[in-house]
């Protein structure tokens, strides 16, 4: 078909998700690797102005780690923000102060050191009798025995954690919520199955079929919804508090029933 003369071709463009075809000619979306430069970016961004999400449960010792006075009822709470630590980031540390906090980030091991070996000597009485989390099949020693501490004994979102070797160390510090959830698990069904409570420790309200179970350290306290768990994560020495005095009045109110039932019955019919 001929064409007239001062007719101009029109150069046929086509599209696709990654190139434009000009004429047969494959030429890179510039547009398109900016915008998705421009949208990671954004999305970096978005994520830098979150706060840390916090891993495993709140600070579960009574002390500040820098100055060791006694936590008050409003301590300075700091979430680390480390992502290339997975073992330290979103772990959850209460300081006595401003000034502590400051203090415990110009030398963070100096002041963790001696805060995770109590946190391990006060779980290891109550963590699971279970092998390593890691590798099923290697045993530990049990954590009631004098050698429970010379073994690999690590605290992850001021968590107990037991494992065999240094290896799975590693992979417990590089994922510490997976691994946790198996502590979890293994912390439900030795303590659940004997969970002396029917009553929440933070409503008082009756616990459901299914209640929300709150890590504490190794303890767990079942409580009634999930407003309740992050209340008692609030404070958590005050819901270990309440919780042992749940119990405590539980242990006297069986003991007096136990001496009523035992008492001898005095007969007193006049003769």
């Amino acid at each position: 078909m001929k064409r007239h003369a001062g007719t101009v071709r029109r150069k046929k463009v086509v599209a696709c998700a990654q190139c434009v075809y000009h004429d047969g000619m494959r030429i890179q979306r510039v547009a398109f690797n900016f915008i998705g430069v421009c949208a990671l970016a954004l999305s970096l961004g978005n994520r830098a102005n979150q706060p840390p999400v916090r891993v495993g449960c709140a600070w579960s010792l009574p002390t500040c780690p820098v100055c060791l006075k006694s936590l008050g009822a409003t301590p300075a709470i700091h979430i680390m923000d480390d992502p290339k630590d997975p073992g330290l980031n979103g772990r959850e540390v209460r300081f006595d102060s401003a000034q502590c906090a400051a203090t415990f980030e110009t030398d963070r091991a100096k002041f963790l050191k001696p805060a995770n070996e109590q946190m391990v000597g006060e779980q290891l009485p109550l963590y699971p009798a279970i092998n390593c989390v890691v590798m099923p099949d290697e045993s530990l020693t049990d954590p009631n025995s004098p050698n429970a501490g010379k073994g690999e004994n690590i605290i992850v979102g001021n968590r107990l954690v037991r494992t065999c070797c240094g290896q799975c160390t590693r992979r417990v510090r590089r994922d510490p919520v997976k691994w946790l959830a198996q502590v979890d698990k293994a912390i439900v069904a030795d303590q659940g199955a004997k969970y002396a409570l029917k009553v929440c420790v933070i409503s008082g309200a009756p616990l459901p079929t299914e209640p929300v179970n709150v890590f504490i350290g190794s303890r767990l306290v079942e409580v009634a919804t999930p407003a309740d768990a992050l209340k008692a994560q609030q404070n958590p020495m005050e819901t270990l508090a309440k919780l042992d005095a749940a119990i405590a009045a539980l242990k006297l109110s069986a003991a007096k029933k136990s001496a009523t039932a035992a008492a001898p019955v005095t007969n007193t019919e006049s003769k």
